[in-house]
């Protein structure tokens, strides 16, 4: 999540699109999340006919930067567009999550009826002329799918039930529907969890019965030892009390995980923690990393005196003195530091 992220198309891209649908100059519309908003950062013009174009998308794209491209097919297709997904593997694991989980509000925004074909890559290369006809013959071939093209398409399929869970702002009204299958063992681990018989519970995901199941759980002497308790290389989900009083939630997604697993794991994490939460698990700090070096003792420390300090109350200015009551009549004032 995928979920919804919340984040909303921009009144200026929503105008560029008018426009782009009236003018028949604009070949292609790259849109960037920007401050929490879908916005478009870059057009480019039809100079020939839509294959001859497309070499002029991958010049768009960046080496680490996920975006969304809207493409205008050619006249026969009738006004209609193509959108594509760009999300390299050496991409953020925050801004992987929120181009996943905004597609279907993009769609939905711009008017879904103008999209007739989508792309997923992960390369510039499945956004060249080469790869755009690669991507037609298998959409218009009946021959079985390989393996890269059905996780391709599972994904295509997990971003468009976006629409089906809770966004940002509707999450309280419908927050008791948003859970996720997770088998027995794994719910009686939680429960150790809750009482304190165990400080560390480590979740996958097992794709052979499409529910998260435990992978392990121990006692950890000291946070030192999460590292190597966490997947090197595949996502995962982690719960462990920090010095027995704070409840961490570790989301790890390693770059060299492949596509589905990552996607998998941030589709679901929101309904994942809502399930838990209604099974009685509280979360004080959550912590998302794209590798276990991000969770040395010092950075869980760091993560927590930061989220500490953010919920601390303001102290009082120093110039501003507390009202003292003073001693009844008769009464001798006392000085507590003398005993």
């Amino acid at each position: 999540m995928a979920h919804q992220s919340g984040i909303r198309v921009s009144a200026e891209l929503s105008a560029a699109f008018v426009d782009a649908l009236g003018s028949n100059s604009v070949r292609a519309l790259k849109i960037s999340i920007v401050n929490d908003s879908l916005e478009k950062s870059d057009t480019v013009a039809i100079q020939g006919t839509l294959d001859e174009d497309f070499t002029l998308i991958p010049q768009l794209l960046e080496a680490s930067e996920p975006c969304y491209l809207l493409v205008r097919l050619d006249e026969e297709a009738h006004g209609k567009w193509l959108i594509g997904t760009y999300v390299p593997d050496s991409a953020k694991v925050r801004a992987k999550m929120l181009y996943a989980s905004s597609k279907a509000a993009l769609t939905k925004s711009l008017g879904e009826s103008y999209f007739v074909d989508d792309i997923f890559g992960t390369t510039r290369e499945e956004f060249s002329p080469a790869g755009y006809r690669q991507h037609r013959r298998h959409v218009e071939s009946s021959a079985p799918l390989t393996e890269r093209e059905e996780e391709m398409q599972r994904i295509r399929q997990m971003e468009s039930s976006a629409a089906e869970t809770p966004t940002m702002d509707t999450r309280r009204q419908h927050v008791s529907g948003a859970t996720v299958a997770m088998n027995e063992e794994l719910r009686l681990a939680l429960g150790e969890y809750i009482r304190g018989s165990t400080n560390f519970v480590l979740v996958a995901w097992d794709p052979a019965t499409e529910c998260f199941i435990l992978d392990r759980k121990a006692w950890l002497d000291s946070p030192a030892e999460l590292m190597r308790a966490v997947a090197q290389d595949s996502p995962c989900y982690a719960f462990y009390w920090y010095e027995g009083s704070t409840s961490l939630f570790v989301y790890s997604c390693p770059s060299v995980s492949n596509v589905r697993q990552r996607m998998v794991y941030s589709s679901f994490k929101y309904g994942f923690l809502v399930t838990v939460k209604q099974m009685g698990v509280n979360v004080h700090v959550k912590m998302e990393v794209d590798s276990i070096d991000e969770l040395s003792a010092a950075a869980i420390a760091e993560e927590i005196q930061a989220k500490a300090a953010e919920e601390a109350p303001r102290a009082a200015p120093a110039t501003q003195a507390k009202f003292k009551r003073p001693a009844p009549p008769g009464r001798p004032r006392t000085n507590p530091t003398l005993n």
